[in-house]
């Protein structure tokens, strides 16, 4: 009888530890032919399964370490991230401490520490924290170790920071013992405030900072999808560098939109002018998340997504026509080398000169 409890409560732990899976934020759910794999590559413990028809997590295979949840660009997996403030040097600190640390029972521990990935660490920011606090054992010796991991992700964060005129994010790595006198200081900020989510992605002003502390932005559900350039400012020039980057190349498009029509962020978009204007492709890297269905369904592969990335072309010009042959309005890049061209995309491809003699000799 202990041994079926012990069972029941080792499948219970397990089952907790599981990341926590929203379909609907998938890349899958946009595009089931997307090519995405970042949830593979990123687990050390080889629980994601991905073929030709399915994605799946091997239960079993999956010690619940989280490093899936900051790789996936839509934001579709997540677990339970603590949330603890400390007052540390007249400033907000986050604690976290990795459960292979020394430190035991306690509220701030989370699976990996390099679970606390770009988004999570904008939101960290976004909401007035400038200085984590962590604990952890020795990461170069863990199975779960990565090239890339929040030291290298703030550092870059740092970089797009200083472009923007704003303090930097620092990382304090302490003694268990020094990590445990901060973390049994009192909390920082009583709990209570609520924050709408209008209010939360408008932000602004301390106090909204100290409310967004109180509302736990690491694990509401709507922070979790943020496109992570929505949570650093846009300088007026617009000369920064951003998390993601969709570029477009003007030579290979062919106007069929079908970037603009998939991207569930809205970083693509096509602006309609008023009558006698030209329309324009507009290429926000604020709203990209990275997921790169526009480029696995671009069939020309015109587009491209790029990491810590400077965006210079904001707008493509359209040049608008109308197709001889079958009288349908089309565009294309104005500096397209075809941009000249009297025939639509899919008119271009057939010689209707031909059809038309088979229609004459025929009748």
């Amino acid at each position: 009888m202990q041994g079926a409890t012990n069972h029941l409560k080792d499948l219970v732990t397990q089952e907790l530890r599981l990341p926590e899976i929203d379909a609907d934020a998938c890349v899958y759910a946009y595009f089931d032919q997307a090519d995405c794999h970042a949830c593979v590559d990123a687990c050390p413990s080889e629980a994601w399964v991905l073929d030709d028809t399915a994605l799946g997590l091997d239960t079993e295979a999956c010690d619940g370490c989280g490093l899936c949840v900051p790789a996936c660009p839509g934001g579709a997996l997540h677990i339970h991230l603590p949330w603890v403030i400390r007052p540390f040097a007249g400033r907000m600190i986050a604690l976290f401490a990795c459960e292979k640390s020394s430190i035991e029972n306690n509220p701030a521990i989370i699976p990996c520490i390099h679970s606390l990935g770009v988004r999570q660490l904008l939101l960290l920011y976004h909401s007035g924290i400038e200085y984590l606090l962590i604990a952890t054992a020795e990461c170069a010796n863990c199975t779960r170790h990565q090239q890339s991991g929040i030291h290298q992700r703030v550092e870059r964060l740092n970089e797009l920071l200083h472009e923007r005129r704003k303090p930097p994010m620092k990382i304090l790595q302490r003694s268990d013992q020094v990590w445990m006198r901060i973390f049994n200081t009192d909390e920082m900020i009583p709990r209570g405030t609520q924050l709408s989510r209008r209010k939360f992605l408008r932000g602004g002003g301390e106090m909204l900072r100290q409310q967004m502390v109180v509302l736990d932005p690491l694990n509401l559900s709507e922070c979790r999808t943020i496109p992570p350039g929505q949570l650093l400012t846009t300088p007026l020039d617009d000369e920064v560098h951003w998390p993601w980057s969709p570029r477009l190349n003007e030579n290979l498009c062919n106007g069929c939109d079908a970037c603009i029509k998939l991207c569930p962020t809205d970083a693509l978009q096509m602006s309609q002018q008023e009558e006698g204007a030209s329309s324009e492709y507009r290429l926000n890297p604020a709203d990209c998340n990275g997921c790169g269905i526009c480029a696995t369904a671009c069939e020309l592969q015109a587009i491209t997504i790029h990491r810590w990335s400077l965006l210079k072309n904001h707008t493509i010009e359209l040049a608008e026509k109308r197709c001889t042959a079958c009288g349908n309005k089309f565009h294309l890049p104005r500096h397209n080398p075809l941009s000249h061209d009297p025939l639509c995309r899919i008119c271009s491809k057939h010689n209707h000169n031909s059809n038309l003699f088979q229609v004459l000799t025929e009748n």
